[in-house]
């Protein structure tokens, strides 16, 4: 079986590595947030992979540039892939964006949480139905991923409506994924009880590895875990599907951060707030 990965993905996995190593690092992003204009961001971009894809000096040209950047390396890290083991990352990498789509269409109709709540178990059942079609042997690699990053999405939920909005502990809770890596509901039904992002941190700090006392370090914070996550599967067997999963995963982040900057620079904010709004690198 290992021999036989190792042709089936070894030119994948040799691709990975090449892409990894052109990632921007959180120096580079320090230096584009300092970007005064948007043309100059867009030079700055001009030795990075996005360059040949921004083809307008705008913020509109910068963002679809980005837009068409990530879809043509998702093609180049999915194509290869068997039909049964693209499912999770058609469903991760784009259906995620399509549903959103499809939460902010109903928004203002009636019911609408309880519709949302319907879309998320829904998407829940397909991705654990999807992860459980791959090789034993990576499946838990790709739930690692994905469940670190529900794990993010649910502790910004909980800061979000038990500590900013207030909501109770059952209202709260029914905003929860119910996917997890590390933070499970009977945990987040714990971090319930806190007051605040300080006493939050207390009770997390054991699994994140650090505290935060503002939201901006929570923000970074969870983030660190989340990438380390990504990165522990780089570190194991070569010939594995959690490669391109996780890089697509770190090129999401880094488009992310990309997109930030340039809302940034569009609206004149100082290069210290800018970076403040990135989280990878």
């Amino acid at each position: 079986m290992p021999l036989g990965k190792a042709a089936e993905y070894g030119y994948l996995s040799a691709r990975c590595h090449v892409l990894r190593s052109q990632l921007i690092d959180s120096e580079r992003l320090k230096e584009l947030a300092a970007s005064r204009s948007i043309g100059e961001f867009v030079s700055g971009l001009s030795m990075t992979p996005y360059a040949p894809f921004i083809t307008e000096i705008s913020t509109e040209g910068v963002h679809k540039g980005l837009t068409t950047a990530f879809e043509y390396q998702g093609k180049r890290l999915t194509s290869d892939l068997k039909k049964k083991y693209l499912e999770i990352f058609t469903l991760f990498f784009h259906t995620k964006y399509v549903l959103l789509d499809e939460k902010t269409a109903n928004i203002s109709v009636a019911g609408a949480e309880e519709i949302f709540r319907k879309i998320d178990k829904d998407y829940i059942l397909s991705l654990e139905k999807s992860i459980r079609k791959l090789p034993s042997s990576e499946r838990r690699q790709v739930k690692k991923i994905v469940g670190s990053y529900f794990d993010l999405l649910n502790l910004y939920n909980l800061v979000k409506f038990r500590l900013l909005y207030g909501l109770s502990v059952e209202e709260t809770l029914s905003n929860m994924l119910p996917y997890a890596e590390k933070f499970t509901i009977v945990a987040l039904t714990e971090f319930c009880g806190v007051k605040s992002l300080q006493e939050l941190s207390v009770l997390i700090k054991p699994v994140l590895g650090e505290g935060f006392d503002d939201y901006e370090t929570f923000r970074q914070v969870l983030y660190r875990y989340h990438r380390k996550q990504l990165l522990s599967v780089w570190s194991g067997y070569p010939f594995s599907l959690a490669l391109p999963f996780s890089l697509l995963r770190l090129i999401e982040i880094e488009i992310s951060d990309l997109r930030a900057i340039t809302e940034g620079v569009a609206f004149g904010l100082d290069n210290k707030e800018i970076t403040s709004m990135t989280v990878g690198g």
